[in-house]
């Protein structure tokens, strides 16, 4: 999961005086570049989302495929049975059945709704909270670790929808988190198992909090031996998100790791991101440096870790965490952690339910001076 950022002072005021007494629907974007996509489903209705009005309605398993039509989402599939002087597409589209409703092939509960922003369709599951953890928890974490760290999980997962949903319907946002790790991992209802059901359940309407507001609960897969700080992965303080040893994440495939990745694509790479500019010659830095040196043949570049695994791409250079050195046209790097580090190590949450620590002890652990809270 991606990190989060500074809220201001007002919106952490709306979050105390407005803590949910019902769990709330969150917009997920699915899809955001596409120009057409397919839409199924068992028994779909079909509804104009800006006026409301039933369109269409198919009986049995339906195929829909949407396209771009100027600025607005249109039908292109024959075959729908439409309600009388029906249109064949709108500003937004609504989707719903009872058994859920796949976009390309990947089934999500709740509603889809689609529509046009900068002449690509924005795809959007609308779901309860409740619900969507159901999503998610079994993506972020293996479904059939312990039951505490599924719990534990399912709290910081909770509490972050919960943040960000009061965080960009403050801003007026079309959607609130995303389905990829710039968010939260959601891959849909095609995860859910009754290890899932019973850490959400059973965690029902609890939130992680701090001087009575949610928290920023930021995870990870792996630390590596250590989280970070939020200064230190962010540049912001956060009380609550501060460094702590986790001797426990030690069995994860990521806890230590090399790499190598040529020369040229990360000249590539960083020339996109606009990090150097000229033909790359070297990457250098030890273990520790805060800096990784990147050399031309005309200048030199000093890059921080963030920005240059984020140009590079995250399942390449897994953490911020390593050291590199260049040797012939390949750079190698070794490292430790997978992640950006900042609040609850999810393998260690594994290796402390392991070792007899329930949930609360767990996120106690990860998110200094917090406390879980049920708040419906």
């Amino acid at each position: 999961m991606s990190k989060g950022f500074a809220i201001p002072t007002l919106i952490f005021g709306l979050m105390t005086a407005n803590f949910a007494q019902a769990e709330d629907e969150v917009r997920i974007a699915l899809s955001s570049t596409a120009k057409s996509i397919m839409i199924s489903g068992l028994d779909l209705s079909v509804f104009d989302g800006v006026i409301g009005e039933r369109l269409a309605t198919a009986v049995g398993e339906a195929n829909i495929s949407l396209r771009v039509s100027n600025s607005r989402v249109r039908i292109s599939t024959q075959g729908l049975k439409y309600d009388k002087k029906a249109r064949r597409e709108s500003k937004k589209l609504i989707f719903e059945s009872n058994d859920g409703v796949r976009v390309d092939g990947t089934l999500y509960l709740g509603r889809i709704s689609a529509e046009v922003k900068k002449g690509r369709l924005l795809v959007i599951n609308r779901i309860p909270i409740e619900t969507y953890l159901l999503g998610i928890v079994g993506s972020e974490m293996n479904p059939l670790w312990p039951s505490d760290a599924l719990k534990a999980q399912a709290v910081a997962a909770r509490t972050y929808a919960m943040q960000r949903r009061m965080i960009m319907r403050y801003a007026n946002r079309a959607y609130d988190l995303e389905s990829t790790v710039l968010s939260q991992v959601y891959k849909g209802a095609e995860r859910i198992s009754q290890s899932v059901i019973d850490a959400v359940s059973l965690t029902r309407g609890e939130v992680l909090s701090h001087k009575h507001r949610l928290v920023e609960a930021l995870f990870h897969s792996t630390c590596g031996g250590q989280t970070n700080s939020a200064r230190e992965a962010f540049g912001n303080h956060v009380s609550y998100l501060v460094p702590k040893k986790c001797k426990w994440c030690r069995p994860s495939p990521r806890y230590r790791w090399e790499t190598q990745i040529p020369l040229k694509d990360l000249e590539r790479s960083l020339q996109k991101a606009k990090l150097i500019s000229g033909k790359l010659t070297e990457i250098y830095r030890k273990n520790g440096q805060m800096k990784t040196t990147a050399f031309t043949r005309s200048k030199k570049f000093f890059l921080s870790s963030r920005s240059l695994r984020t140009a590079s791409g995250y399942s390449k250079v897994f953490s911020s965490k390593f050291s590199a050195k260049t040797r012939g046209g390949d750079v190698h790097f070794r490292g430790r952690g997978f992640g950006h580090g900042v609040g609850m190590c999810q393998w260690g949450a594994k290796g402390l339910a392991d070792a007899g620590y329930n949930y609360l002890e767990i996120l106690a652990h990860y998110y200094n001076g917090s406390g879980v809270h049920r708040v419906y």
